[in-house]
């Protein structure tokens, strides 16, 4: 496999292999969490580009309709002209009920193609290059810029439009005269060769910009979990618990689940360090967050307070069995030179609302007492209502 820092080396084949798939189509990301992250963004830019697209053209377009009237170009340029404005204007409202990435760059193609295909019959039934014809080619090529598409796209509407008009002047029984078809093939060749290294430049930054958003978002989300992290088990913290927990209730609520609620710690720990060390203790701890490590950290999650006391939050039924069945496998998991540690643990079920994480912690710590008390090694749990505790 080449290394990173021997890309350079690779040569042209690996230059436009990386390349060619980055510029030919928009919605190309080599990271399949990046491709995620940039489809709304890149649905929201089509859309947006498309309806630029539209008002410009449509702006042009009745120009075009009065310039023509106004000059008496004939009413086939007039009519051509406003009936090109009116689609321009239904393509504008019709981008409000459209949302996929492909839909939205049909509806620009057909803007386009079908536009350059009325200017071709227009140019058939009169019989000459206007200049007002010359000018509506280079602006439709000047326009496919402003769509977010790839290369793909706007070389094929590009094509579109010089092969309908490329047909017209060499391959028809019309004549015009030399240096009208010239112009004509220079304006289109000019204009699609700008147009297509704007579409280029411009899909080349806005992925690299994607890029750049995607990366820092995933920084900044890391960054906030690593603040939200306790340094040595891995479990969160008090800041998380206390910022998230009335919003964990209320999505169990949601859901339909009941709440459980707890405290646990180590029994016997400070003779642990003692006896074995604190790297022996510090083995124990990470065990027990190990051991909770199935918790989906969204509405159920281990909490370490400080020293060797923890917090959980639980949903759903069998509760108290989930819990004696993780401290089940924590031991094990723990140094065995030290002997296998024991737990004691306070446990609520928060029946009805109006719960608070101070209510809460004073109710399991009650519990976890009292099971220290009677000697440890066990769980004690009971359904409690808040205005209970709040008595």
């Amino acid at each position: 496999m080449m290394h990173p820092t021997d890309r350079r080396h690779a040569g042209p084949p690996g230059f436009l292999s990386d390349l060619l798939p980055a510029a030919w189509t928009s919605t190309h990301f080599r990271e399949p969490a990046l491709a995620d992250y940039a489809s709304p963004h890149i649905a929201r830019e089509t859309r947006s580009g498309v309806v630029l697209l539209s008002v410009a053209a449509m702006m042009f377009l009745a120009q075009a309709t009065v310039f023509a009237a106004w000059f008496g170009l004939g009413a086939s340029y007039t009519y051509t002209y406003g009936l090109l404005a009116l689609l321009a204007f239904h393509i504008r409202i019709s981008c409000a009920r459209v949302t996929d990435i492909r839909a939205l760059n049909l509806l620009a193609m057909a803007l386009l193609i079908v536009s350059g295909s009325s200017l071709v019959l227009l140019a058939r039934q009169a019989g000459q290059l206007h200049m007002m014809l010359l000018l509506s080619v280079a602006t439709l090529h000047m326009l496919i810029p402003l769509v977010p598409w790839g290369l793909r796209e706007a070389l094929a509407t590009s094509t579109a439009i010089y092969v309908m008009f490329t047909s017209l002047t060499f391959f028809s029984q019309l004549h015009f005269g030399r240096v009208e078809l010239w112009a004509l093939q220079l304006t289109m060749l000019t204009t699609a060769l700008v147009s297509l290294g704007l579409v280029a430049r411009t899909l080349g930054l806005r992925k690299h910009d994607l890029a750049t958003r995607f990366g820092l978002e995933q920084a900044h989300e890391a960054m906030a979990q690593l603040a939200d992290r306790d340094h040595l088990t891995g479990a969160w913290n008090r800041r998380f618990l206390e910022r998230d927990f009335e919003g964990a209730l209320a999505r169990h609520a949601a859901a339909g689940a009941e709440s459980h609620f707890g405290v646990l710690d180590i029994d016997a720990f400070k003779q642990l360090n003692d006896g074995h060390g604190h790297r022996h203790g510090d083995a124990v701890l990470q065990a027990l967050a190990c051991a909770f490590a199935s918790l989906d950290g969204h509405d159920e999650y281990l909490v370490r307070l400080g020293g060797d006391e923890f917090a959980f939050l639980l949903c759903g039924h069998g509760a108290v069995a989930r819990v004696e069945a993780m401290l089940a496998r924590a031991a094990p998991l723990s140094c065995p030179a030290g002997g296998w540690p024991t737990y004691s643990g306070g446990m609520i079920r928060l029946t009805g609302g109006g719960w608070t994480l101070a209510r809460a912690y004073a109710c399991a710590d009650e519990l976890l007492y009292a099971a220290k008390h009677a000697g440890g090694n066990a769980i004690r749990h009971r359904a409690t209502f808040a205005h209970e505790v709040a008595a």
